[in-house]
């Protein structure tokens, strides 16, 4: 660099494109020191204007690089998108995840605030000089009007495909990827605000005030009140205020107006319950600064919500600030009412329930410092919660809170990370804690606070097994109801007591078949069988949604001898509605909770007893509370054990154990009937005593002489692609690197390449390998060399990297 050559300044920029890596970019002049780490910016990458986050300032740039210069800082310096701890744990979850940085920053702030590369045009200095006859100029002075370019499809008037080439080929314009608006915005409302003393005198005919003086008095000392407001309050006040306004004696302006995430919906305040012994050891335990990882293990129904709300208390009176996430929107409106009728609406919620604006506008409360609570599901783990104090992880177990596409990060992992990084007390709380977590706190990586009790002196539910062997199906429409679990409901209904099915199916049966020649009704895009919806009579895919009416004869054999086989909740219901018929029934289900709304509606009949039989999937197994429920009865215990997954035990424990903890949680006992064809299955045995530890204790020794988690650390490779060749031909690539980079020795163990489970799917075949090492830097070393390994373009063919795998499928 010569004397007169000003320094050159540079930003790293990570980009949302599928890429590990951040790029060097250089800074105005005028934008140096104003580019902080964490704050959006508009750059170009390729051909497209794309908004970036910067990770870091003054870092060595490539040599011989010439650099693009950022073209637009988005973020004021002291307010970047991203504070210094929330972008250390980003930037940390990248690199441990194996994920785009720029996808991992782009799914960590609210959805549709940043502005879109669009296709656009450009002018040229002939096209500004132009002067085109016609609709052609008119569009020409539009862009001139724009700054010189704008989005195709924005051009008024509309440009068709022969008059772009024509002003192309003329030199007039070039193409160019400009920015479309961000589809979300601030909210703002017109408002008004008196400015001026209102008249003393009354000023109309008869001594009588003028309405627009009314409307004055009214207004002074109120500050900025929104004209809705004061239409509501004066009927027919546009006038009016129109003329205080031309006189100078109100001002009007634009203020924010945040989108309610309540719905509209009151909710009064409570009074705390006195605390059992159990809930104060649990809350002076959490109470203090610093990190801190707590496993509050509660028996269902033992009041951990009520501890949550005393710590977060506490949080609050010490000035921090707390977040609490549960694994899914099914449980946030019945949590948010709890936390509302204890702390009032100054919470944040977060959660997809909510419209994007809506999503923004708590961002930016919490952003503000204006809220220091935020509750929310899996993403909320990034909310900009203020001076952090407190994390709570409701329903830790959960597989929920594994992210199944895009980042595959887990937010139960990555709230201890984000604890640990700024010195937070962290709270895992579940009735049925992971076997990661047990033996972390075996470990003594988390203290365990017992809740053994319930606190309203409820016990918990007898669970009986229902020995499908011995008690054999009866022979009519309903098979998969016992008889004894059919006496127990009109025992149940006789008493006007509430009683819950669960069958983890949905539809009305599992599949369609050809009695004559066997043949199964597949999707055309998945390797399975479709389930069929008698309501909306087709059949739907449930992985890739895809939707068919039902053939008039089988596609096989031309026999109109296609019947439904198997069962599920739409099915359930049906027959139910035949054997009790003056009975209620309700479905939980995602065919009949579509909505937010929906929920919140259903969830209303059951506290009101406007319900009397409810039949789910697992929606209804996460922490509701339904005090009316005495007896819950489980269907098909044997489903989730037979799946190819050595999480299917513990899997099968949880979700019976969380379904059986609705049943008997107030005043009346409860009661659990278990259908299964496979009594001494230890999973089952121990639930029967509702307990986890007789469990933990023979499936932790099954998993570590099988080489699995939570012994090991474990990641699978997926390949997936349309040419079935390619995609094996290249599994098996991915596989030898690892086998040369030491796999199989060193505590170390490759499974595969094969074909998934789920072979095909969406229209594209699947391939996978399972790494497993005993220790997490030789895992990192396999990994390394499948990267190396997977071609920098591979066409159609797709690599993911799944570290810490849920779902083998």
């Amino acid at each position: 660099m010569s004397g007169s050559e000003a320094p050159l300044h540079t930003v790293e920029v990570a980009v949302p494109v599928p890429l590990r890596q951040a790029f060097h970019y250089r800074l105005r002049p005028g934008d140096v020191g104003r580019a902080v780490p964490g704050a959006r910016v508009l750059v170009q990458f390729a051909r497209r204007a794309l908004v970036g986050y910067v990770v870091a300032v003054d870092t060595p740039a490539p040599p011989d690089v010439k650099l693009a210069a950022v073209r637009e800082l988005l973020d004021p310096p002291d307010a970047p998108t991203f504070d210094g701890p929330l972008l250390r744990l980003l930037l940390w979850m990248a690199d441990y995840y194996r994920a785009p940085v720029g996808e991992v920053l782009r799914a960590a702030h609210p959805a549709g605030i940043n502005a879109k590369g669009v296709p656009g045009l450009a002018l040229t200095a002939a096209g500004r000089a132009a002067h085109e006859p016609g609709a052609t100029g008119q569009s020409l002075a539009w862009l001139a009007r724009q700054g010189g370019e704008g989005p195709l499809e924005a051009i008024e008037p509309p440009l068709n495909a022969g008059q772009v080439t024509r002003l192309l080929d003329a030199g007039l314009v070039v193409r160019a990827s400009v920015l479309a608006a961000p589809r979300v915005d601030v909210r703002t409302e017109r408002a008004v605000r008196a400015v001026a003393p209102a008249p003393v005198e009354p000023r109309g005919p008869g001594g009588r005030p003028l309405k627009r003086d009314e409307i004055h008095a009214w207004l002074v000392g109120k500050g900025a009140v929104l004209a809705s407001e004061v239409r509501e309050a004066f009927p027919n006040a546009t006038g009016h205020l129109k003329q205080l306004i031309d006189e100078g004696a109100v001002a009007e302006e634009a203020v924010e107006v945040l989108r309610d995430p309540f719905f509209g919906e009151p909710v009064a305040r409570d009074t705390p319950p006195a605390l059992n012994a159990g809930q104060q050891r649990a809350v002076a335990a959490i109470a203090g600064d610093g990190f801190k990882a707590f496993l509050l293990h509660g028996v269902t129904g033992s009041g951990k919500t009520e501890v949550y709300l005393h710590a977060i208390e506490r949080a609050l009176a010490a000035g921090r600030g707390a977040l609490v996430l549960v694994p899914e929107i099914a449980l946030t409106p019945q949590l948010v009412r709890r936390f509302r009728a204890r702390l009032g609406d100054a919470i944040a919620v977060l959660h997809s329930g909510l419209s994007d604006g809506a999503r923004f506008d708590q961002w930016r409360r919490l952003k503000r410092g204006e809220v220091r609570v935020a509750i929310g599901a899996r993403s909320a783990l990034f909310a900009p919660v203020p001076d952090l104090g407190l994390i709570v992880v409701d329903e830790a177990h959960d597989g929920s809170y594994k992210q199944g596409e895009g980042v595959r990060y887990h937010a139960r992992d990555m709230a201890l990370v984000r604890g640990l990084r700024q010195g937070a007390r962290v709270v895992l709380g579940t009735a049925t804690p992971s076997l990661e977590t047990e033996l972390n706190v075996q470990r003594g990586k988390l203290a365990r606070l017992a809740l053994t009790e319930r606190p309203t002196g409820a016990t918990l539910p007898t669970v009986h097994i229902v020995d499908l062997r011995v008690h054999r199906p009866p022979e009519d429409d309903a098979p998969f109801l016992s008889r004894p679990l059919r006496d127990a409901l009109a025992e149940t209904l006789a008493k006007g007591e509430q009683a819950i099915l669960f069958l983890n199916k949905r539809g009305y049966a599992s599949a369609v078949h050809c009695e004559g020649c066997g043949f199964v009704l597949e999707c055309d895009a998945c390797d399975v069988a479709m389930t069929w919806h008698a309501r909306r009579q087709h059949l739907r895919c449930h992985y890739c949604d895809r939707i068919r009416p039902r053939p008039p004869a089988c596609p096989s054999c031309g026999a109109d001898r296609l019947a439904p086989v198997g069962r599920g909740t739409e099915k359930v219901e049906d027959a139910l509605r035949g054997l009790f018929p003056q009975a209620r029934i309700g479905r939980m289900d995602r065919d009949v909770i579509t909505t937010t709304r929906a929920l919140r509606t259903l969830l209303t009949q059951i506290r009101k007893r406007e319900i009397d039989i409810l039949v789910g999937t697992q929606m209804v197994t996460k922490g509701h509370d339904f005090p009316g429920v005495t007896l819950v009865g489980v269907l098909a215990a044997d489903a989730g054990l037979n799946f190819p997954d050595f999480r299917a035990a513990e899997r099968t424990f949880q979700l019976l154990t969380q379904v059986a903890g609705r049943a008997g949680r107030a005043d009346k006992p409860g009661r659990v009937l278990v259908q299964t064809y496979d009594p001494a299955v230890p999973a089952l045995e121990a639930l029967v005593d509702h307990d986890h530890a007789r469990f933990a204790t023979v499936e932790l020794p099954r998993r570590q002489l099988m080489g699995y988690p939570p012994f090991t650390y474990a990641a699978q490779v997926r390949v997936d692609g349309k040419n079935a060749r390619a995609v094996e031909a290249l599994a098996k690539r991915l596989g030898h690197a690892a086998a040369r980079a030491g796999a199989n020795t060193g505590g170390t163990r490759l499974q595969g390449p094969a074909p998934l489970p789920l072979a095909v799917l969406r229209d594209r075949v699947r391939w996978g390998l399972l790494l497993t090492a005993e220790r997490r830097d030789r895992l990192r070393t396999l990994l390394d060399a499948i990267e190396a390994a997977t071609p920098e373009r591979p066409g159609d063919l797709r690599v993911v990297v799944d570290v810490d795998p849920q779902d083998f499928l």
